[in-house]
């Protein structure tokens, strides 16, 4: 069975728990053609035929252990780090972790990862969507979502904790296979990297580990990630700072609403915060910080 096959009964059977009963977690209701056709024009990447079909049935899921969970692009903000994108926000949690899936030229997106925004480290949690949702599912009606959320944060403290002995060095790479031997050679001299390809039981690399200046890499879209810059407060803290707190929207049924009437809206906030004075301290500090952001780009190079 393929994995498209595998995924519609997760998503359209009912969520039992081990007695039967009922649990909290909803399928909303599939979009119509020509609300999938416009859906392409927003969605992130490539819409494939399996996740128009996936579409047609169920748009996402409302009541999980990570709040709602959207298949359409439209219910969070992109991903910010480029070293991801195309990727499909599946959900940001109470926790402010991240869940997205990578759109590619497969069937389903998909790996999926789990973006800590503290520890900043990133976790790697399923190798497509079904797989995503199998796990999902199974973990909500076992009542072991705790359990499991509980070895994901242990997971990240670990790859953080960890940081120095996980990186490679550039002037390793005649060490390395060819397939990332070149794209190492062309890093900077002050980078780390971080080679995710051989399953581990903490796999994961701390994308914050040199601060706000650092810049990130990614070998193509081989799960093999560099970070370069100044070490700054990152690299020595046992803990570094969050950089992301966002929120979700009001109720499930108006994100629906949301996401099949304004399908471009996904670039766009939720409300209109109120402008701080103009020439205030306030304004001039976020300003700096924003310039700042934006001045240690973040960075993809090829595999050579």
């Amino acid at each position: 069975m393929s994995a498209p096959d595998t995924l519609m009964p997760l998503v359209s059977a009912p969520w039992l728990d081990a007695d039967g009963h009922p649990l909290s977690v909803t399928s909303l209701s599939g979009l119509r053609s020509e609300v999938i056709q416009n859906l392409e024009c927003s969605y992130p990447g490539i819409l494939k035929p399996a996740m128009k079909t996936l579409l047609g049935t169920c748009c996402g899921l409302a009541g999980t252990e990570l709040g709602s969970i959207d298949f359409t692009g439209c219910w969070f903000l992109e991903e910010p780090w480029s070293v991801f994108r195309p990727a499909l926000t599946l959900a940001i949690d109470d926790a402010e972790r991240r869940w997205i899936a990578e759109v590619g030229d497969r069937d389903l997106p998909g790996p999926v990862w789990c973006v800590f925004s503290h520890p900043e480290v990133t976790i790697y949690v399923s190798d497509d969507l079904a797989d995503f949702m199998a796990t999902l599912r199974e973990r909500t009606c076992r009542g072991e979502m705790g359990a499991w959320l509980q070895n994901l944060t242990a997971q990240a403290r670990a790859v953080w904790s960890q940081r120095h002995a996980l990186a490679m060095r550039p002037h390793e790479a005649p060490q390395s296979d060819r397939s990332i031997r070149g794209w190492l050679l062309a890093l900077p001299s002050d980078a780390y990297v971080y080679d995710l390809r051989r399953r581990c039981d903490a796999r994961g690399w701390p994308y914050g580990v040199v601060g706000p200046s650092g810049r990130l890499y990614r070998c193509g879209r081989l799960p093999v990630f560099a970070v370069a810059g100044l070490p700054a407060e990152g690299w020595r803290a046992p803990h570094p700072r969050a950089r992301i707190a966002p929120s979700l929207g009001a109720q499930v049924s108006a994100e629906v609403a949301f996401a099949i009437e304004t399908p471009l809206s996904r670039r766009k906030p939720r409300a209109k915060p109120e402008p701080p004075a103009r020439g205030s301290s306030l304004s001039r500090r976020a300003s700096s910080r924003l310039h700042g952001r934006e001045s240690a780009a973040v960075e993809v190079q090829p595999c050579a």
